[in-house]
């Protein structure tokens, strides 16, 4: 099979298994048929294990451990995490569709999706069940050649996270026929007819169809880049992301149940909707003799993870709308031939930076440094830039807040992928569909008066150290004060305006900050307070509307790893 491949054919699929790509082509021939041979045995041998996982005896399935199963996902999770090298996948988008990456090139130029009206005949399928260890996609894909009279059908599938297998059906002569086959393999996959995908139901050992993100209005033909690793299948559309949201919520109600059965088919369905790249790892193992489902969803900590996960995809979601941005003030920018000044006028906030011998940057070193936590000593922070910030209209929305008693300057950090959702939109509160026991003391916007607890939330690592951060303005008034967690905290007391989770060690209040508008800075050094049992190591403050928030500062950190 290899050697009829072109060697630029041969070279592009060597690339994409992060493997050498020089030589002659019988070398390159070689080098991939055994790459072929090694994934090859490798799916013989995840098979074969999932063959002896199902032959478990039901005695062996009561004695499972959840909590090794916990521990198994962590470090499942810390290997796909930032020590990973990023698998970036580049798409060709022609009059408004993303050809398929994998397709050859010689299709790829001179044929595009086929488009009707307002239909683009592409599907992605995805269908992902734990106990049976499947976790596989089916591409479907109608081409119209750019002359306008030839056309074929292009499937691929395979486990996701790996570029599988594809076949490609035509030439068909007449733009119906091409259709029709698509139609058919869409029906075939889905039980599902094409023309009723919007209301688009589920059924068991059946492919789920995925609302993909590629619509734009540019009409030419364009370069897309992402991360294989975080959006293995492509770009999710905001509405597929919003069921990854519910699936969560339905999870959350499942996991007081202990229902085993249940969580194990929520967690496929999540997986399915929210496509994951687990490689040829089985998804369900052994583990001290007891049967422990890895990937199942079945505590609060794996909960949160994946929670997180989501909202980090609808960031990416927004970063992507706002890119596609055409609005008249982005024209008359990009024809001023800055891109990179066109993209910070989208964030729509002024950032300002602030001078290193000045009192305002020496009172966030100051917090900063005083705030990072005894309990966070794996790393230290260099602060490389502190900007002022001012967002267009928040100040507006924060005014009737401005005069409240109690307005704190406070931490909140976010990863890199978050940031251009923040400041083009503000912190915002997670959607109806996103689960409450997800959020500690409910569904709000939350905060840290210690550097590192905030610090945490930006996820670096040695590989990607530089991190982000804001100190917001918020304006707490009187808090419910709370020693342990309330999933409910949001319905606040009468006369309450936040949620204080109180910790055992808070900077001493007594070396406190107070700036000239009367804002509260809690910059001194941490103080344990002994006469509380609290749940928590240190205090987070929560607030449930997003005006009582005024942006002031957004510091960029660079991580610094001790070994």
């Amino acid at each position: 099979m290899s050697a009829k491949l072109k060697v630029d054919e041969l070279r592009a699929e060597l690339s994409h298994r992060g493997l050498n790509t020089s030589g002659t082509k019988p070398t390159l021939v070689r080098r991939l048929d055994a790459a072929l041979r090694k994934e090859k045995r490798e799916a013989e041998a995840s098979d074969k294990a999932d063959s002896l996982t199902d032959g478990v005896s039901k005695g062996a399935k009561k004695r499972r451990k959840d909590a090794a199963g916990d521990a198994m996902v962590e470090n499942a999770e810390e290997d796909e995490g930032g020590n990973k090298e990023e698998k970036r996948v580049t798409m060709t988008k022609k009059n408004g569709a993303v050809l398929d990456p994998f397709l050859p090139d010689h299709i790829k130029s001179s044929f595009h999706v086929l488009n009707k009206g307002e239909e683009m005949y592409s599907a992605t399928l995805n269908q992902t069940n734990v106990g049976n260890n499947n976790n596989k996609f089916f591409v479907i894909q109608a081409l119209e050649s750019d002359d306008g009279i030839r056309y074929m059908v292009y499937h691929r599938w395979g486990r996701v996270g790996v570029r599988g297998q594809d076949k490609l059906l035509g030439p068909y002569t007449s733009q119906e026929a091409a259709i029709h086959e698509f139609e058919k393999k869409f029906y075939d996959k889905t039980k599902n007819q094409w023309c009723l995908r919007k209301e688009f139901k589920c059924h068991p050992k059946c492919y789920t169809w995925l609302e993909m993100d590629y619509t734009d209005s540019e009409n030419g033909t364009v370069m897309h880049c992402y991360n294989a690793e975080k959006l293995p299948l492509g770009k999710l559309s905001k509405s597929t992301i919003l069921k990854g949201y519910d699936v969560l919520r339905r999870i959350s109600e499942v996991i007081a149940q202990s229902d085993r059965k249940k969580l194990e088919e929520l967690s496929g369905e999540f997986y399915t909707v929210i496509p994951h790249d687990f490689g040829f790892r089985k998804m369900r193992m052994f583990h001290f003799s007891s049967l422990v489902c890895e990937f199942v969803i079945d505590s609060p900590s794996k909960l949160k993870r994946k929670l997180e996960m989501v909202e980090s995809l609808a960031e990416i979601e927004i970063a992507t709308k706002l890119l596609k941005d055409d609005s008249e003030t982005q024209v008359v920018l990009m024809l001023k031939d800055d891109p990179l000044y066109c993209r910070y006028e989208q964030l729509h906030c002024e950032l300002s930076p602030i001078e290193a011998d000045t009192n305002e940057f020496a009172m966030v070193k100051k917090y900063l440094l005083n705030t990072h936590a005894k309990t966070h000593s794996g790393y230290r922070v260099d602060i490389v830039q502190i900007f002022k910030i001012s967002r267009k209209g928040e100040l507006e929305c924060y005014g009737k807040f401005s005069s409240t008693k109690n307005r704190m300057l406070l931490w909140h950090g976010s990863r890199l992928t978050n940031w251009t959702g923040i400041l083009s939109q503000g912190l915002r509160i997670a959607p109806p569909e996103a689960p409450v026991t997800g959020y500690m003391f409910g569904k709000g916007v939350y905060f840290a008066d210690m550097f590192s607890k905030s610090a945490n939330y930006c996820c670096a690592s040695s590989q990607l150290r530089d991190g982000v951060l804001l100190l917001c303005e918020v304006a707490l008034g009187e808090m419910a004060e709370l020693l342990a967690a309330d999933y409910n905290a949001d319905r606040l007391p009468k006369g309450k305006l936040s949620t204080k989770g109180v910790g055992a060690t808070a900077p001493d209040i007594l070396d406190s900050q107070v700036l000239e508008d009367g804002v509260v800075v809690p910059l001194g050094t941490p103080k344990e307070q002994n006469n509380l049992q609290c749940s928590l190591l240190y205090n987070e403050y929560i607030v449930y509307n997003i005006e009582q928030i005024r942006m002031r500062y957004v510091i960029h950190v660079l991580f610094d790893f001790k070994n």
